[in-house]
């Protein structure tokens, strides 16, 4: 399998059908020759073709040589931004790539614009490939777009002519008319041969990978080979143009490290040399294997191993892969705010050994828990499980990881109901949120971590999750909202992440979306705020609900004349949620971005000023409790570092609380959410 030639035979379908009417496409490529040895690498561009100017035949690219373009629909053209392939046929196809481009570690990154996105099914593939060799053997993802926007994401491995499949994944993000879709794919080492990608809507936060596979057969494509862009559409098709936009590639480039010379033979007497023999692959197919370092021991630090389950990216719930990494990163290199705030986290006595969880089979909570029947124990043994977990990730101590499954493994054992009425235990719903949301954090970091939890016991804890928490968060309560109902769509998504369940995630996100609309005012609702679905609210009593506020102003929080730790809690609910979302591939804070922020900064605004102009309520701001001191930082992160915002009010009020700790499901925001 040499590299040669970009060949423009008919792509094999590999997925399902979708519904198009016209596509365009934007690529990015990164390559770099296959790493063999230790080495250091550098960045190079080596293609790059924007296809700008006007209207013309098709030629060389600006950089990386001339194209190789093929249509069943007849000339391609390339100028006004794009390549253009005319009407592609039913049963034609279209393919474009550079030849001289050679790569083995490649990564990929095109978008796709659909102009017409409707219900009826049309059957177009479009194929990214990479490692394509002189025969057609390849690697390639597949992007396929259904009716209504609908995707689907595939990996596999094409030799002599034999298409194998590496991996498949429902998408949560949907594709929408005239609107671009990054898609980006990675194919990188030898043995094994990883294979990744993730598609997100441009204009939206990258996900984590959606698509992760393992090559480690004796057929994988391990020579670099050209890389190109294809597509395919079916017989029962509807003709469609297709265009591809922008084109870039990247190469990282491997170079050898130096050797140094070895020192001198001792000539004392011989002793035996280790061996140099290369390792035979552990195998990672299963993310709860019970293999773990000894006790105490921090020479080896936990790696994450990112895993997608019926389209749900693990670890993905409020932590993903790349946050977690760049913290843990941070703290090793003494970096403020994160060391700092690891050593809190350190200190608190959420990370004490000797922590005993007190798990009660019927959790019964009243109001401000008056009645308490295990709902404090619950709420601080949920947080002593994810710091534990924390604590295992940033240092590797295995102690921190049997602590967090000894606290797990003893509520997936035991705990049975929250228990709830309108009378005694008033706040069972509220407490099955606020605890839902916490372990859910803590099992899923450890699940994805090799922390050593065996498969029968996360049986067990998933099992606990579907009938302790679920039926009580899941479809929220009719008589509250702001921080109780996101409280509860947080616990449900958590859940239905945890447990690869479709259905409890979706129901989750409309709650989502329900509740923010109604929880954050701006003037763009009218002149009252949203009311919604399902709960008491209405024209009658929606002033009282929201504690009487003279005027409804851009950012009012339906608890805002409550207090500042009921906002909080409710922002920090829907923030967390828009967090896991984005890991899971949908934008969630975009959808909502306006009023996240506008509520962040004027609410804020009052805690850093209560004097400040502009207050609405009857009442000066509550500040009192702490709870509001323990959010903003992960908000902040997301609109600010990552997406360049301006929140002033939110900067200076974080100054004055950097590093956050932890209290119910607000927890350690500074250390795991301050790097970008």
């Amino acid at each position: 399998m040499t590299p040669s030639t970009f060949v423009t035979t008919t792509p094999r379908r590999l997925v399902a059908a979708l519904g198009v009417v016209a596509a365009s496409c934007t690529f990015l490529v990164t390559a770099g020759d296959i790493a063999q040895a230790a080495t250091a690498s550098t960045d190079k561009v080596v293609a790059k073709d924007s296809f700008s100017g006007t209207t013309r035949a098709v030629g060389a690219a600006e950089v990386g040589g001339t194209w190789a373009v093929q249509s069943a629909g007849g000339k391609v053209t390339t100028g006004g931004g794009q390549l253009s392939f005319p009407t592609v046929p039913r049963g034609g196809s279209f393919a474009a790539g550079l030849p001289a481009v050679s790569a083995g570690d490649v990564t990929v990154k095109h978008g796709v614009k659909l102009p017409s996105v409707g219900a009826a099914k049309v059957g177009l593939y479009e194929t990214t490939e990479i490692r394509r060799q002189s025969d057609g053997d390849r690697y390639g993802t597949t992007l396929t777009i259904g009716a209504g926007g609908a995707l689907t994401l595939s990996a596999d491995r094409v030799v002599d002519g034999a298409s194998t499949q590496l991996s498949k994944t429902s998408l949560n993000v949907k594709a929408a008319s005239d609107a671009w879709l990054n898609v980006e794919t990675k194919v990188s080492g030898t043995s094994p041969v990883t294979v990744q990608a993730r598609v997100w809507l441009a204009g939206q936060g990258t996900p984590e990978w959606q698509v992760v596979a393992e090559d480690t057969s004796a057929a994988a494509v391990k020579k670099a080979g050209s890389v190109g862009v294809n597509g395919y559409l079916s017989g029962s098709g509807t003709p469609t143009p297709v265009a591809v936009g922008a084109f870039q590639a990247v190469a990282s480039v491997q170079q050898a490290a130096p050797v140094q010379a070895p020192a001198p033979a001792p000539t004392t007497t011989a002793s035996p040399r280790p061996t140099t023999a290369t390792p035979t692959p552990v195998a990672t197919t299963n993310p709860t294997s019970t293999a773990k370092p000894a006790a105490g021991s921090t020479s080896g630090l936990p790696t994450l191993k990112r895993v997608v389950t019926n389209g749900f990216t693990h670890p993905g719930i409020l932590n993903g892969t790349s946050n977690l990494e760049e913290s843990r990163e941070a703290v090793r290199a003494g970096r403020s705010p994160q060391k700092p705030a690891f050593d809190k986290m350190k200190g608190s006595r959420y990370a004490r050994l000797s922590w005993t969880p007190k798990p009660t089979a019927y959790v019964g909570c009243g109001s401000y828990n008056v009645v308490d029947e295990g709902c404090t124990a619950e709420t601080d043994d949920a947080q002593a499980a994810y710091t534990h977990a924390l604590m295992w990730y940033y240092t590797g101590d295995q102690r921190h990881a049997d602590k967090a499954i000894e606290i797990l493994n003893a509520y997936g054992r035991t705990l049975k109901d929250h228990k709830f009425d309108t009378k005694v235990y008033k706040n069972g719903l509220l407490q099955a949120g606020w605890a839902g949301q916490t372990f859910t954090k803590a099992a899923e970091l450890i699940r994805y971590s090799g922390a050593g939890w065996s498969s029968a016991d996360v049986a067990k804890f998933e099992t606990m999750l579907k009938t302790a928490f679920l039926p009580r968060v899941v479809n929220g309560w009719t008589w509250t909202s702001a921080n109780w109902q996101l409280t509860m769509a947080e616990a449900t998504m958590n859940i239905g992440v945890f447990t690869n369940d479709r259905a409890t995630w979706d129901n989750g996100v409309g709650d989502w979306r329900n509740h923010v609309k109604g929880s954050f005012y701006l003037s763009s609702d009218g002149s009252k705020p949203n009311f919604p679905a399902n709960t008491i609210m209405k024209d009658g009593n929606y002033r009282e609900y929201w504690s009487n506020p003279k005027q409804f102003v851009d950012g009012l929080a339906a608890e805002t004349c409550r207090d500042a730790s009921h906002v909080a809690m409710g922002l920090a609910s829907a923030l967390d949620a828009a967090e896991t979302a984005r890991i899971q591939g949908m934008d969630l804070y975009g959808e909502q971005k306006t009023r996240l922020v506008k509520a962040m900064e004027f609410n804020l605004r009052f805690v850093n000023n209560p004097s400040a102009s502009g207050w609405v309520c009857p009442k000066a701001m509550n500040l009192g409790g702490t709870g509001y001191k323990l959010t903003y930082a992960l908000g902040y992160n997301h609109y600010a570092t990552r997406g360049g915002a301006s929140l002033p009010e939110t900067k200076k009020f974080l100054g004055t609380v950097t590093p956050t700790g932890s209290g119910i499901f607000m927890n350690w925001e500074t250390l795991t959410h301050s790097a970008g």
